[in-house]
């Protein structure tokens, strides 16, 4: 009688089934949304000073300090990456068809410019080093000519992707009621003053720590599902 009390019957144990390996990787996902975030601020924080946005003075300020150019560029490159394959993940959060597709949307969008930002952010490795070895007319000449090409055209459009892809993202993951409206205000806001002021490593840093709230906040709920789910299987 006493064993029969114990032993769950079969049916119960049917009832749970286990949890999928995709379901494992959610709080990785969370875990690279949030770290992603902040090495994308760091390396933001950490980026040359110039003197103005002309070509000649972005040249000069990624020449002039090998290792913070090195230092921000494997930042930015990898905070990037991070964060790319953790949107993958977030419309895995979404429970219903509310607010589902426009997540999907957000998160593909989000990928595909952040993937792409990876990739130019490591011109400024080729940009620093033409700065040190030709003279000035020379390296801007080259650095026009490179920037005039039709790939790294389409793909500094892209880029652009990764900016309006998380603002999509969150207002699907909203809708959905995975997060408060209020979480988009910051990522828009953010977006909105850097577009507005010139750029400063510092102060540029701050609007990205400022626009990361909303990942943070996605983050934790990817790691709490992940617990929650745990929990009941």
């Amino acid at each position: 009688m006493t064993t029969d009390l114990m032993t769950p019957s079969p049916s119960t144990i049917a009832e749970r089934p286990a949890r999928s390996a995709g379901s494992r990787l959610l709080p990785i996902a969370g875990a690279a949304l949030i770290g992603g975030s902040l090495l994308y601020v760091a390396g933001m924080a950490a980026s040359p000073p110039a003197d103005s946005m002309s070509d000649a003075d972005y040249i000069a300020s990624l020449a002039r300090d090998e290792g913070r150019t090195t230092l921000s560029a494997m930042l930015l490159h990898y905070g990037n990456m991070a964060l790319a394959l953790a949107w993958l993940a977030a419309p895995a959060l979404v429970r219903g068809r509310r607010g589902g597709a426009t997540t999907i949307v957000g998160a593909l969008l989000s990928a595909i410019g952040l993937v792409t930002v990876t990739g130019m952010v490591m011109y400024d490795y080729w940009t620093g080093a033409i700065g040190s070895e030709l003279d000035q007319a020379a390296a801007v000449a080259l650095f026009q000519t490179v920037n005039g090409s039709v790939g790294v055209a389409v793909a500094g459009a892209l880029t652009l992707l990764g900016l309006l892809g998380p603002v999509i993202g969150y207002s699907g993951l909203a809708r959905a009621g995975v997060i408060s409206w209020w979480l988009v205000v910051p990522c828009v806001a953010a977006l909105v003053v850097s577009m507005a002021t010139p750029f400063s490593p510092v102060l540029f840093g701050a609007y990205a720590l400022v626009g990361a709230v909303p990942a943070f906040a996605v983050g934790l709920r990817m790691i709490q599902r992940s617990r929650a789910e745990a929990a009941t299987a």
